[in-house]
């Protein structure tokens, strides 16, 4: 991990699936002869299109299950977290790892669906804050008890690894979620002239209106598909869910 790496690391042109689990393969060979295959109706929906990825969940508030999202560590394998340079005036020096939040739904519309966000970081913000403390301090032990004590003074490292041990069990929290939508060729393009990637468009109530069928009325939901406004040629590209951030879990019940 002595490696130093350049800001961000993976970020907004990575794009991440949030499909359903689904058996790429058959896991267990059986005769073509089971009587099952023709004594069962197949009972699917024609109209229904397996390949379509479920819509995100509406801008909110949902309660998680966290666990940590491993990075690439510059030499081929995979890391908890690894060493980056970045801001300017004055440069900071901080450990970056990635964190996924699945969304516990109990009507099952969205539950296990996944949001990310790949830059927790020990960067200090002007407010003092870094999203490394927040999220360690929104956490609970099994116990109920903090995993760092109030007032307590650590390095970098030392809050670093105390997410690491907090995420392994995978606990529940709170996440406030928005849409966010950038066209990717867009970031392509300005990557290869070194220029800043695109401003993202963030918030569902910016996308496209469609028609509540239920209700017959225009503006009661949102299409999470956009059309590129520089390039007609860049084609639509689709919303994900973003964290816009993260809450405790007394925090969910107010």
């Amino acid at each position: 991990m002595a490696t130093t790496f350049g800001a961000p690391l993976d970020e907004q042109e990575q794009q991440h699936g949030n499909g359903e689990a689904a058996a790429d393969a058959p896991q267990n060979l059986i005769s073509l002869d089971d009587p099952r295959f023709t004594s069962e109706d197949l009972n699917a929906n024609p109209d229904a299109d397996a390949y379509a990825a479920p819509p995100p969940p509406p801008d909110g508030r949902w309660r998680v299950k966290l666990k940590l999202a491993q990075k690439d560590d510059g030499k081929g394998g995979k890391a908890d977290y690894v060493p980056a340079l970045w801001g300017s005036n004055p440069q900071q020096a901080v450990l970056v790892c990635g964190v996924e939040a699945s969304i516990i739904d109990p009507t099952g519309k969205y539950d296990g669906l996944k949001a990310f966000d790949f830059n927790v970081s020990t960067f200090v913000n002007r407010n003092a804050s870094t999203k490394v403390t927040t999220i360690v301090s929104k956490l609970r032990k099994p116990d109920g008890g903090p995993w760092v004590a109030a007032g307590a003074r650590m390095n970098k490292q030392g809050w670093m690894d105390a997410l690491v041990r907090a995420l392994a069990g995978e606990p529940e929290c709170g996440i406030e979620t928005a849409w966010e939508w950038s066209c990717a060729d867009c970031g392509k393009a300005a990557k290869a002239k070194g220029e800043a990637y695109p401003k993202a468009i963030v918030g569902m109530h910016k996308f496209p209106p469609e028609m509540d069928q239920q209700k017959k009325k225009a503006g009661q939901l949102y299409s999470p598909e956009m059309k590129c406004q520089v390039a007609a040629a860049h084609g639509y590209s689709r919303a994900r869910i973003t964290i816009a951030r993260f809450l405790s879990l007394d925090e969910m019940k107010k």
